[in-house]
């Protein structure tokens, strides 16, 4: 097998698992609820969480993260040790498979955790830095979209600062690449789910 499909089944792969609902199986096992039916009609942590149940939209969220930062570690740990950019589209192919799931006719979830969790294995000083300026501003001023898209932009702007120091694995120039697309993303996907009135 030539070395350019294997890096083709990588990501595929990778958005193959990130596509699979978390959020759906659990509403199914905990409640019988279909996530399709309930509240905002996707299946999405924000959306079990305000219509579900609480402990199980905080574990979705939670799994969102983790399965993202795994693929990542998993990958790089057995097939990609010396390609941070290959890598980095690894971790984008498991973010999308989490926004546009095929499994679900492209209609999933819209949390920033998947993406988050990418930025964390690439920049974690930045992005814990930036995450915690966002959780202030939505803690003290309720505005989760604009921490969103915080999280989104300045996390390689601080990168950039925070280069010097060795520890981000991937150069400044491709974090901010991928940040320009999940903005693009982001702002699809709140106009997708415009009829919402709290943001994931």
């Amino acid at each position: 097998m030539s070395l350019i499909i294997k890096e083709i089944l990588l990501i595929l792969a990778a958005y193959l698992v990130g596509s699979f609902s978390f959020a759906r199986l659990f509403t199914r096992f905990y409640s019988k609820v279909n996530i399709y039916k309930a509240g905002n009609f996707t299946a999405d942590a924000g959306n079990v969480y305000r219509n579900v149940s609480k402990a199980i939209g905080i574990l979705c969220w939670f799994i969102d993260f983790l399965r993202v930062y795994l693929i990542l570690f998993l990958t790089q740990y057995f097939f990609l040790k010396n390609n941070p950019v290959l890598l980095m589209l690894v971790g984008l192919a498991a973010v999308f498979g989490h926004y546009f799931p095929v499994v679900h006719r492209f209609w999933g979830g819209h949390s920033i955790l998947p993406y988050i969790a990418l930025l964390a294995y690439f920049a974690p000083v930045p992005t814990l830095l930036v995450a915690t300026i966002s959780g202030i501003i939505i803690i003290a001023y309720k505005q989760i979209r604009f921490s969103k898209y915080l999280m989104v932009i300045m996390v390689p702007v601080v990168s950039y600062f925070y280069n010097p120091l060795k520890n981000v694995k991937v150069e400044v120039k491709y974090l901010l690449l991928a940040s320009v697309v999940m903005g693009v993303v982001n702002f699809l996907i709140s106009k997708r789910h415009s009829s919402e009135i709290i943001d994931d």
